[in-house]
């Protein structure tokens, strides 16, 4: 056993969520160590789709272009399109821009589909294993980065001083103690840090039952031609599921899904590749991954100095594309805190608030993502004569056509990516002001307390996001310099990081309805007044959870 060693975080998982809070980390200048069992990235590409929060946390560490050009080409349209096979009759089809679209059309499509004028970002399609590749690539060239493959956690304590855990080297079975202030166990669906706390999981448990097959079919895109999707969802009789592609070529996953009580067991995995395509073609198994949908949520995301994120705290079915993107949000708020903490000025319950401000989140969007796909298995199990060309058949597929438009909400759920709120933290200021009404498939920008700091483009090219991250920052529209002196006076004297930002743009003081809001690292509003706080240190105090 080699001697202790002390990090100031130990995070257990480099899947996507344990490298965005590595790299989150790194960002803001933290030290920390990171082990994961495997010594390599899992091929099979799992996720998909990337949300447009997400995007913006990847902007702000600089990484948002090489996420984009991980995924499909940046010409290709990220439609969604109902099917009776792939290569059978198209029954409906959700029209979504591509990535040139929203460069080079943003007025026209904002005109269209009011939702991409919200972000920089609308819909990105990359999948998790690329994901993991460009995140890995950029914390390992990351100077003084501690990274382990191979390793695992295989126990641990904690105290109120520190948490002290045994590692294992997987191929040679040397151990170590280490040491750290904190530990984020981003350890999966099975934790072993959840199990270590003795966390249980609760909710609807699993949905059904669901079998990945990851191909390579080289004359697909060519057959599809000029108007091909990104993902199809093939109805015939057997062959209910999504199929998606990775890289906008020959790479894609046919996600075969199952009813409860149904075997997923598929005695021939390239001919149903082949039955949802829909003609005789040539496909290569590159691997098949056995899932299970599941809607659970832990009851509660950690104690003083150990924390779960990601798939250790929630579990979802992918209907909807949230359950990596709610852990890369867990993992944006848990890097600021933990900063702050170990920097002095976070206040002893800023860390408590983690759980307060994410739980509600993954339980909102579990549940939502269990609606869908309740409603998804709806179809599947709905259909009959589809791909007859009788009057029946034309019927059918009309009927099914007509029920799908609400289901967009699926494919473009861009309330569920920016619409949450913190506005129930005790490390928020409110203000009384109602909560705008939350849809999926929609988004009403606010600068109300809790809510995300809206986006607005600003005279210099920049996006108002591209402000925040650093420590808090003041807005201020028409204010003058006067007017802060005793906010940042407060915050100077509690040692915490200020920025105070003087904005003219007419645009962005409207999308901000107050004179003053001061936005918190993570880009989320913690007050907003039309005149400065009567109590500035009292202020400064709260929301930096002191």
């Amino acid at each position: 056993m080699s001697a202790n060693h002390h990090v100031p975080v130990l995070i257990v998982g480099a899947g996507p969520v344990g490298l965005t809070l590595a790299s989150d980390l790194a960002w803001r200048g933290v030290a920390y160590l990171m082990v994961e069992s495997r010594t390599s990235i899992n091929p099979h590409p799992r996720a998909i789709s990337i949300g447009v929060r997400s995007m913006e946390h990847f902007r702000r560490l600089g990484l948002d272009q090489q996420v984009i050009d991980a995924g499909v080409p940046r010409g290709q349209r990220l439609d969604v399109i109902y099917v009776t096979r792939m290569l059978g009759r198209e029954i409906h089809r959700f029209p979504i821009p591509s990535i040139d679209d929203l460069d080079e059309r943003r007025e026209e499509l904002a005109r269209d589909i009011p939702e991409t004028s919200a972000s920089p970002f609308y819909k990105t399609w990359t999948a998790q294993a690329p994901l993991e590749r460009v995140l890995d690539a950029h914390i390992t060239a990351q100077p003084g980065v501690e990274f382990r493959r191979g390793w695992r956690l295989e126990s641990f304590t904690e105290n109120d001083s520190r948490v002290e855990a045994r590692l294992v080297n997987e191929g040679t079975g040397a151990s170590q103690i280490i040491t750290a202030d904190f530990l984020v166990g981003c350890d999966g669906a099975a934790s072993p840090v959840r199990e270590g706390l003795g966390i249980a999981l609760s909710g609807r448990g699993a949905l059904g039952a669901a079998l990945g097959l990851y191909f390579r079919a080289p004359g697909l895109r060519a057959l599809l031609g000029a108007k091909a999707g990104v993902m199809y969802w093939p109805l015939a009789p057997g062959c209910g599921g999504t199929i998606y592609t990775i890289d906008g070529g020959d790479e894609w996953v046919f996600n075969r899904y199952f009813s409860p009580g149904e075997k997923p067991h598929i005695e021939d995995p390239v001919a149903l590749i082949k039955a949802a395509i829909g003609v005789e073609m040539e496909v290569e198994l590159i691997s098949a991954l056995d899932w299970i949908p599941r809607q659970l949520v832990a009851e509660t995301y950690g104690t003083r100095r150990v924390f779960l994120a990601g798939d250790a705290c929630h579990l979802f079915v992918p209907t909807g594309g949230f359950g990596m993107n709610t852990g890369v949000g867990d993992a944006v708020d848990l890097a600021w805190k933990i900063e702050a903490t170990l920097a002095g000025w976070g206040g002893p319950s800023l860390l408590g608030s983690y759980d307060r401000e994410r739980r509600p989140i993954g339980l909102r969007n579990t549940l939502e993502a269990a609606d869908n796909y309740a409603r998804s298995g709806d179809i599947f199990s709905a259909v009959g004569d589809i791909e007859n060309e009788d009057a029946e058949g034309e019927r059918q597929r009309a009927d099914i056509a007509a029920s799908l438009p609400p289901k967009i909400k699926h494919f473009a759920p861009i309330g569920i990516h920016l619409g949450y709120h913190y506005d129930h933290s005790p490390i928020i200021v409110p203000d009384g002001t109602p909560t705008p009404q939350s849809e999926a498939a929609s988004y009403t920008p606010t600068s109300g307390p809790g809510h995300r700091a809206p986006h607005v483009w600003l005279a210099d090219g920049r996006s108002t996001l591209d402000l925040f991250g650093r420590g808090f920052a003041l807005l201020c529209f028409g204010g003058a310099p006067d007017d802060c002196a005793q906010l940042t006076e407060a915050a100077r004297e509690r040692g915490v990081p200020l920025s105070v930002q003087f904005i003219e743009e007419a645009s962005a003081a409207a999308a901000y309805e107050q004179r003053f809001c001061l936005v918190r690292p993570d880009g989320h509003v913690a007050w907003r007044g039309d005149e400065p706080p009567t109590d500035p240190s009292a202020m400064i105090d709260i929301v930096r959870g002191a």
